[in-house]
């Protein structure tokens, strides 16, 4: 008695120490408490930050003209098509291999159900050929007990053999007819989407020529060197304006803890996208000695993916007169990224974009000829030479 009562304490003992250990574990630390509140303020924080941001870029008025903003919606309208084609483009491509899986999978049961169909033929035959002496003769002509409980457990295993051979003739059959119903699906939804993908194209193709049609309208509203110098300075007074505005509307959203600062990454930033420099910073803008370029412009093929240079958020993600399809990403610090000219914008105001992460495709809008990136980095409102902060190479 004593024993168990010696025993029963030991496991309340146990039980109140295991209890003990899951509160413990359960407990929050003081200095997790903290965390836990500064997360939550930091979220509450960067949320506010944004939507304030947002609602600076909604009160964001460009000044443009008819022809203009014509060319904002064109534009704008052909991003759209674009990557609605690339999207459909991958479906079509997932939806074909799926459907060669789905023939190589009705194959290799046809396949089966021939192999199983042959063994069944072979036991129909042996059965038959065994006619002449049936199962209870054979089971009557034993004089051995022994030798007879042998031949029933034989017959028991034959027959057992039979039935599985059959029901799995009949679950194949069952595949077969699942199969050629996915592949019906699948080849119904591939012409779905082929059917999209060609509305999409002719869509764009039509775009693309009301493009270049509102092209050479601007083009012939502004054909001497002072026009289009005067054009040019209201499209940079325009983004400075714009620069301006999202430093004070971005100074105090947090970036997630462990990024490095931007200050740190000088020199070891690679290029936005794989192209050729066309431009350098602080080289001649056309014709006129008076503009130079505050960014760098690199020559790329259209939809050529354009990698965030660094961790950031994005904070404008839209058309701006002389910049096209424009994304710009805060670093922290003051420091911002900026991507013109592109021919889609693959990330919303708000987002955080992880270093190296495919923001947009490189494209002409703005009213360039040939598919061009702008890049560009500024620090409080200043220009700096982006090739001092990236890698050529590598």
């Amino acid at each position: 008695m004593n024993r168990s009562r010696g025993s029963s304490g030991g496991a309340s003992i146990r039980c109140a120490a295991a209890i003990a250990g899951v509160l413990l574990a359960c407990t929050v630390t003081p200095a997790q408490a903290d965390d836990k509140r500064e997360a939550q303020a930091e979220l509450k924080q960067t949320e506010a930050e944004i939507n304030r941001l947002k609602t600076m870029l909604g009160n964001l008025k460009q000044e443009m003209s008819g022809l203009e903003s014509e060319l904002k919606q064109s534009e704008t309208e052909i991003g759209r098509l674009r990557q609605e084609t690339r999207e459909i483009e991958n479906q079509i491509e997932e939806g074909e291999t799926r459907l060669d899986d789905l023939t190589e999978q009705a194959e290799r049961l046809h396949a089966a159900l021939e192999a199983q169909q042959s063994q069944i033929a072979r036991q129909v035959r042996a059965a038959y050929m065994a006619g002449n002496q049936d199962y209870l003769r054979v089971m009557l002509n034993q004089d051995d007990p022994a030798r007879m409980a042998r031949m029933m457990q034989y017959y028991r295993y034959v027959n057992a053999a039979r039935l599985e051979e059959i029901d799995q003739y009949r679950q194949t059959i069952e595949q077969i007819h699942q199969a050629s119903a996915a592949i019906v699906a699948e080849q119904a939804q591939l012409q779905k989407n082929r059917e999209r993908l060609a509305e999409r194209r002719q869509s764009l193709e039509a775009e693309r020529a009301k493009r270049g049609e509102l092209l050479a309208s601007l083009d012939r509203r502004s054909r001497s060197e002072g026009q289009r110098l005067q054009q040019r300075q209201a499209e940079r007074a325009e983004l400075n304006k714009l620069i301006k505005s999202l430093d004070e509307a971005v100074t105090s959203i947090p970036t997630p803890a462990g990024n490095q600062p931007f200050t740190q990454a000088k020199g070891k930033l690679p290029l936005p996208a794989k192209g050729t420099i066309k431009a350098r910073f602080g080289s001649q803008r056309g014709d006129d000695a008076r503009l130079k370029w505050d960014g760098v412009l690199i020559a790329a093929s259209e939809g050529t993916p354009v990698h965030a240079v660094h961790g950031g958020r994005v904070v404008f993600a839209e058309w701006l007169r002389g910049s096209g399809l424009l994304m710009i990403l805060d670093h922290g610090n003051g420091y911002l990224s900026l991507y013109g000219h592109n021919q889609s914008l693959l990330r919303e105001v708000g987002t955080w974009v992880k270093p190296g992460e495919t923001i947009a495709t490189v494209g002409s809008s703005g009213g360039l000829g040939n598919p061009t990136l702008y890049f560009s980095i500024r620090h409080q409102g200043r220009a700096l030479d982006p090739l001092a902060w990236c890698m050529l190479s590598g």
